[in-house]
């Protein structure tokens, strides 16, 4: 009889959640969301502009530019790693501010000493903290945003991350116009040290996720964030409103014959395809952000670019793509995630072997710019859809460890073959590689994914989710 007043609680609590319009406080929880992706983009950011002029003036071969490439993300993916497990046991909002500490000021300590080794260390120490930070955004809104707007949410959310790599390449760009190679390089990460200063609207702004704390048995502080949110947007306090879905997903939940929480859930079933599918989509995203956010500088400058333009034009394909991003998650919220994510990637994919047939420069920049569009969307599903595939003692973990597995493949292990490719002048297997990782993600989606779409993020989480 207890447990179920309790599971009653719960649900009706997260009923009252789902039924939250994102505006007020609500918004302003977003938005300090959106802040700290901006921030932690102009950190990972700079790191395309930065391998471009030291290649140059530290004279570094293929190994040392894959190296530089690629150390920030050794460090998201232990990062990424580590911030799931972190954050299912000591909360969202804990992991968040510590990681946001650790990558701006080991960001600030990059351009201290001129020294190769240095500044991948430098840059591997902050990547642990961005890729701590990389899952909390998308755990927040899937646990505070309710099932009709979640994706539009983080579509926008996304957008504004995308939009925000601009930042680097433009102040990049910038220094390499203004100041010798020598200064140029330093000034961005300089620069990237100075958002510190978030931690104060963190602490301040952010709550707990509610579905963590009821999560921890916490139901006292998830029901006074659900009322203080409800009064500030004049709603009522509705202790019998009930979500027959959520009421179900919380008593599969409660359930006293569950298995203890373990990581290698994830390879089991029901989750064993979730996963499978959602990593596989990640990663392919990630492949992407790596040939056109990393290395298309390198490639534009091989194409008969001016340096300080190429680093421009990298930034430019990616703030094309926040309008598609934004776009888009109007459009999974009315045709729902498997289509439009098979669209995209179908679309990405033609790109990227059109770019392998065209050989003008105008075309390569016209048919780039679709690639870039279509890419970018593509980030406003499979980040969300990562979490909206476990229960919420779990999401952190497959988040968490979705974003490692994906960047391992998606980044280090790609990010590194792509070095080679481009020194070695084969700049059409690049593309071909990219679009062959969307064919297999797509694949796997269309064979065994599940749509979410319109359902709490309760219910698709659960073990028996459709």
């Amino acid at each position: 009889m207890e447990n179920q007043s309790l599971i009653r609680r719960e649900a009706n609590c997260l009923s009252r959640f789902d039924r939250l319009p994102v505006k007020s406080e609500m918004l302003k929880i977003i938005a300090v969301l959106a802040a700290v992706s901006v921030v932690e983009a102009f950190d990972l950011g700079l790191i395309g502009q930065t391998v471009l002029v030291l290649k140059q003036i530290w004279n570094l071969g293929p190994a040392e530019t894959g190296l530089l490439a690629t150390c920030s993300t050794i460090g998201v993916v232990l990062g990424t790693f580590s911030c799931g497990f972190l954050s299912d046991r000591y909360g969202r909002k804990r992991v968040l501010f510590w990681a946001v500490f650790i990558f701006t000021v080991f960001t600030f300590m990059g351009p201290l000493m001129e020294n190769f080794y240095w500044v991948v260390a430098m840059r591997f120490l902050s990547g642990l903290g961005s890729g701590a930070v990389f899952p909390i955004p998308y755990l927040y809104i899937s646990e505070l945003v309710g099932a009709k707007q979640r994706g539009v949410t983080f579509a926008y959310c996304n957008s504004i991350l995308v939009l925000s790599y601009v930042l680097p390449s433009s102040f990049g760009a910038w220094a390499v116009a203004t100041f010798p190679l020598e200064v140029a390089w330093k000034l961005p990460f300089l620069v990237g040290g100075l958002p510190i200063v978030m931690l104060y609207f963190i602490h301040k702004y952010m709550p707990e996720s509610p579905r963590w704390l009821m999560r921890h048995n916490r139901h006292d502080e998830a029901e006074a964030l659900v009322e203080r949110l409800e009064s500030s947007l004049g709603m009522e306090h509705d202790k019998n409103y009930m979500d027959p879905a959520i009421l179900t997903a919380v008593n599969e939940a409660r359930s006293g014959n569950k298995p203890k929480v373990s990581w290698t859930m994830l390879f089991k079933p029901p989750y064993l395809s979730r996963t499978i599918v959602s990593y596989s989509m990640f990663s392919a995203a990630l492949v992407f952000w790596y040939v056109v956010m990393v290395y298309a500088p390198t490639i534009l400058t091989g194409k008969g670019f001016q340096m300080s333009s190429s680093v421009l034009m990298g930034g430019l394909m990616m703030a094309i793509g926040t309008v598609a991003g934004m776009v888009c998650g109007h459009m999974i919220e009315k045709y729902g995630r498997k289509p439009m994510y098979i669209i995209l990637a179908l679309l990405t994919a033609g790109c990227s072997i059109l770019l392998t047939m065209v050989e003008s420069l105008n075309a390569w920049l016209i048919v780039g710019t679709a690639l870039a569009f279509f890419g970018n969307a593509i980030f406003s599903i499979c980040k969300l859809y990562i979490a909206e595939q476990y229960p919420t003692e779990l999401r952190g973990t497959g988040a968490g460890l979705g974003e490692a597995v994906s960047r391992i493949c998606g980044g280090v292990l790609a990010a590194y073959f792509i070095a080679f490719l481009i020194a070695s002048g084969n700049q059409h297997a690049v593309f071909w590689f990219l679009a062959i990782c969307y064919l297999v993600s797509t694949a796997l989606l269309a064979i065994w994914g599940q749509e979410t779409m319109g359902k709490s993020v309760d219910a698709t989480g659960s073990s028996s989710g459709k």
